[in-house]
């Protein structure tokens, strides 16, 4: 593929670089144009239309060459191909996205056997959706290749717009089909960012706007979250106001439904609707978490990425990289994104020409085409050969070795001191972010300890969270106590589900009440029975008394909520005494449990017990301080045959 980069600052200067370059005999078809936004004018663009050169031409708010961001007002990358290879077209909101999709799909389709579809997109207001816009091209033929950027701006240009023949297109779509049989393209997105603190519940939203979140305003969440400053009227933009530009460097994580996960950067804030709308949708009911990069992490991650989708396109040597760069990104990376870009260009060996764009089109590793914010998407493009590449190694040069290192940018004392601002203005929002996050996680992890308390015992509780695997305990002399509810089998068979599982929970609730008012360790219930043991995990003086008293107010309770609801339920209680041995079983949904001779016993004194009684072992009647009103009985026990056993009938 024939293919020039040209660079310049003026009109005047574009203009005598393509006359040399059709003075010898080099004669461009398309060009792929990117202007940064301060220099932004259309006589850039009016040398290529002189030569009837057709332009896929953007705004930016900052511009990609090769190994770094380029100063230059525009750098375009020209094109020598025949015109049957592609077509362009501009498509003007004057229907939904999800149409307007439909239209591109259809064009794309009509114009190739196989297309492929290369996208710049602007936007005004949130009436344009670029993820319906996309959805609307996969509804038509879901097999399209799609890969674009958002025009862009740093405060520079309100609406960032794209260009055309007919001037700035501040509002739909410049679309770019190529033959697939003549021009692969093959791309990829990738991101890097690590989550932080808590998920987040969005309570309420629409589409790119969300009201609510954690049931919170969602302009009131961003201000405690981040301590900006809330005007009392109006819109705030990020491209424009920086402090809200300084909030995007947090963007929220979603987790898809397929498994994949999506960025979303805050873009706009209204103070009257209490709104914070992204760069995508965001589903009410979605659970998101707050992002940021781990710098070389993220770079590292990315150019592993990279690498790995250069190895699978094996020898299918593009001509050169189209990149469409977050801006957010780059601003968060600051002089380490010339390091990424440096990376990328030494793992391809290819020119690279692009843009940091507001909004990235393409997939990730793990999922397909959507809209993505905070990555750094690279669109591999090559003309397909006749040759067989395959015969060709040395196309595909290795990479040199890569020293992940920030590349210091020389600075001038006006660009000092806005840098040093910026800073002071990033290091006041994130203290804040991080106090607040902070307290999340304490608050997090006290949840996490009730929860974990619910099942286990409080030191056992600590071994495990301090790492210790095998925890047991030998405990020489404890009392076990099981209850059972009479009377519930045959009533579950009558009872609906719902009402039987809420029945048992008030039961249950409050014998969790009793248990807890006597200090005593509950251990489980299964089904309709209930165990508890006193004297684990901590020595306890008169357990077997503890227990006793336990069993009297359960008994007493089962009566009185058995009159109040008209129910025909008892419950028998076994109690024994003796050595046991205590501790935690399993890796996930672990439990704490008792084990051994002593256990099994109780289980059996409330089998071989009589509704609305507690039975109690020999081990367990000798260690009471009051032995009055209990009948000496003999049972038989599976396994043991006959002893002795005292049963107390209230």
């Amino acid at each position: 593929m024939k293919q020039i980069t040209l660079r310049a600052n003026s009109e005047e200067d574009v203009r005598t670089q393509l006359n040399d370059l059709e003075a010898k005999s080099f004669h461009a078809s398309l060009a792929f144009i990117f202007i940064l936004d301060r220099s932004l004018s259309l006589d850039l663009v009016q040398p290529f239309h002189d030569l009837n050169i057709e332009i896929f031409a953007s705004c930016s708010a900052e511009l990609i060459y090769n190994g770094g961001k380029s100063e230059f007002s525009i750098i375009a990358l020209l094109l020598e191909i025949p015109r049957e290879y592609f077509r362009l077209k501009v498509f003007k909101q004057d229907m939904n996205s999800t149409l307007m999709g439909n239209e591109i799909a259809q064009f794309a389709l009509s114009s190739f056997h196989k297309p492929s579809i290369l996208l710049l997109l602007a936007f005004r207001d949130l009436n344009f959706e670029p993820e319906k816009l996309i959805q609307g091209i996969l509804d038509t033929e879901s097999t399209l290749k799609i890969f674009g950027g958002i025009a862009s701006s740093f405060g520079e240009v309100e609406h960032p717009p794209f260009l055309s023949k007919q001037g700035f297109e501040t509002q739909g779509a410049c679309a770019l089909i190529f033959d697939q049989e003549k021009i692969e393209i093959n791309g990829l997105a990738v991101s890097g960012w690590q989550e932080l603190g808590t998920p987040k519940k969005v309570t309420r939203a629409e589409g790119r706007k969300v009201f609510e979140i954690e049931g919170m305003p969602a302009t009131d969440f961003y201000a405690r979250y981040f301590g900006i400053k809330q005007n009392n009227s109006g819109i705030r933009r990020n491209h424009i106001d920086s402090e809200l530009l300084a909030v995007s460097e947090f963007p929220l994580m979603i987790h898809k439904e397929d498994g994949s996960e999506v960025m979303r950067v805050s873009i706009q804030m209204d103070s009257e609707e209490k709104s914070v709308s992204y760069g995508g949708d965001i589903p009410e009911g979605s659970m998101v978490r707050f992002c940021s990069p781990n710098t070389m992490d993220t770079i590292q991650h990315s150019y592993e990425e990279m690498s790995s989708f250069r190895s699978n396109l094996k020898d299918t040597v593009p001509d050169f990289i189209l990149m469409f760069n977050c801006a957010v990104r780059s601003r968060s990376l600051g002089s380490y994104m010339n390091t990424e870009l440096k990376a990328i260009h030494n793992l391809w060996k290819k020119p690279i020409i692009g843009f940091s764009s507001w909004g990235e089109i393409g997939n990730s590793k793990n999922s397909s085409c959507g809209l993505h914010n905070t990555v750094i998407s690279i669109v591999a493009i090559r003309e397909v050969s006749q040759k067989t590449e395959s015969l060709y190694p040395s196309l595909f040069l290795e990479p040199e070795e890569f020293k992940f290192e920030p590349i210091q940018e020389t600075l001038s004392l006006e660009e000092m001191r806005k840098e040093i601002t910026q800073l002071q203005r990033d290091k006041r929002i994130l203290g804040h972010f991080l106090r607040l996050t902070s307290d999340d996680l304490q608050q997090e992890e006290e949840k996490s300890s009730k929860l974990l308390l619910n099942i286990l015992p409080k030191e056992t509780a600590s071994r495990l969270k301090a790492g210790e695997v095998n925890i047991s305990q030998r405990v020489n002399s404890a009392s076990v106590l099981f209850a059972d509810i009479v009377g519930f089998t045959s009533l579950a068979s009558r009872t609906d589900p719902e009402e039987l599982v809420a029945m048992l929970n008030k039961i249950f609730t409050n014998f969790d009440d009793l248990t807890l008012s006597y200090g005593i360790e509950k251990i489980k219930t299964i089904g309709d029975a209930y165990m508890v043991a006193a004297g684990v995990p901590h020595r306890v003086d008169h357990h077997s008394d503890l227990c006793f008293s336990l069993a009297k107010d359960m008994i007493a309770f089962m009566k009185d909520f058995s009159t109040r609801e008209g129910l025909d339920l008892k419950i028998r209680v076994g109690i024994n005494s003796g050595l046991v041995t205590a501790g935690v079983i399993g890796k996930h949904k672990f439990t704490y449990d008792l084990w051994g001779d002593t256990v099994n016993l109780a289980q059996r004194m409330e089998s071989n017990g009589e509704p609305n009684s507690i039975q109690v072992s020999e081990n367990t009647y000798k260690l009471l301080s009051n032995k009055q009103s209990f009948v000496s009985r003999i049972i038989q026990v599976k396994g043991i045959g006959e002893m002795n056993a005292y049963i107390y009938n209230l």
